[in-house]
């Protein structure tokens, strides 16, 4: 049976009612024969997008931030015969350090311009088994900054974004060449594909849209840049798995850049090795690392 509670807008109409929190990339004031006003929501995930029409000019009381997530119940009605998608609850997300029960599916496909590549990403994701690793990505991805810079960044500067030359497109190509390697184990795959998907992160802080290098680009390498983007998320990864937040944390500061820029797959698959042969050491050495690692992207940003 089919969850009402935070389903894919894609399955949106299957439900006479649903609720969730979703990006609403889209917001105009219209007005019925009788000049009352109403507004057209633009509601979107990783799936589809979907309109909604909210009567109630209460729901507007309070100001919602441009392609912003907001809590929004939803259910069908009928206007001459055709049914159509009507806001009965709407309300701004809390703008908190992380947002948690989401995933990443939640990306808005239609502020995407490559929509199929994020599908391809989200698909990805899915297949993570461990739970504490699918929220540090979620965690991580969903932070309110990062969210929409990240599913239109670019990847090299100077370059125009294209689909080749976009943060989805290589985060793609380097989980392909990771995962031609069929002896992973679950855990060594796991981490892997949570790695990838973050690993770039940096970027969104990196390059500015139109592909040129931003003030804090030119001064912070992208390694730094993502582990600071990613430094909540680990925090709460800490929480719930020691192991966890040392092998991601390791992997995350190790850096993997060969000639050109490329990803060195050789030196990940060590790096993976000697995490799964060090792992009965790894707690006790976890005191040892904390503080260890402290990006110069950190103070930058904070200057």
């Amino acid at each position: 049976m089919l969850n009402s509670v935070q389903p894919k807008l894609l399955d949106a109409k299957k439900f006479k009612r649903f609720k969730g929190k979703y990006f609403m990339v889209a917001c105009l004031q219209k007005h019925t024969k009788n000049r009352e006003p109403y507004w057209e929501i633009c509601l979107s995930d990783s799936s589809t997008s979907l309109k909604v029409y909210c009567f109630d000019k209460g729901h507007f009381f309070s100001s919602f931030k441009a392609n912003s997530l907001v809590h929004v119940e939803v259910c069908i009605k009928t206007h001459l015969g055709k049914p159509y998608l009507r806001c009965v609850y709407l309300e701004a997300v809390a703008r908190d350090k992380l947002i948690n029960n989401l995933n990443i599916s939640s990306l808005p496909s239609a502020l995407c311009p490559f929509p199929a590549l994020l599908t391809d990403i989200v698909d990805l994701f899915q297949t993570i088994d461990n739970v504490h690793l699918k929220r540090f990505v979620s965690q991580t991805l969903l932070q309110s900054d990062i969210a929409t810079k990240y599913i239109n960044c670019p990847t090299r500067a100077g370059r125009k974004q294209s689909v080749d030359n976009c943060l989805l497109s290589k985060t793609l190509l380097v989980a392909k060449n990771l995962l031609k390697n069929r002896s992973l184990d679950i855990e060594q795959r796991d981490l892997a594909i949570a790695f990838t998907i973050v690993h770039e992160v940096g970027k969104v802080n990196k390059y500015t849209s139109d592909s040129t290098l931003s003030a804090i680009g030119l001064r912070a390498d992208i390694d730094d840049l993502s582990l600071a983007i990613c430094s909540s998320a680990l925090q709460e990864l800490a929480k719930k798995s020691q192991v966890l937040h040392y092998q991601m944390r390791y992997l995350l500061t190790y850096g993997f850049a060969g000639k050109h820029a490329s990803f060195n797959v050789n030196n990940f698959y060590s790096c993976l090795d000697y995490l799964s042969e060090s792992r009965p050491k790894q707690q006790s050495t976890l005191a040892a690392i904390k503080g260890r690692y402290v990006p110069q992207a950190i103070e930058l940003m904070s200057q």
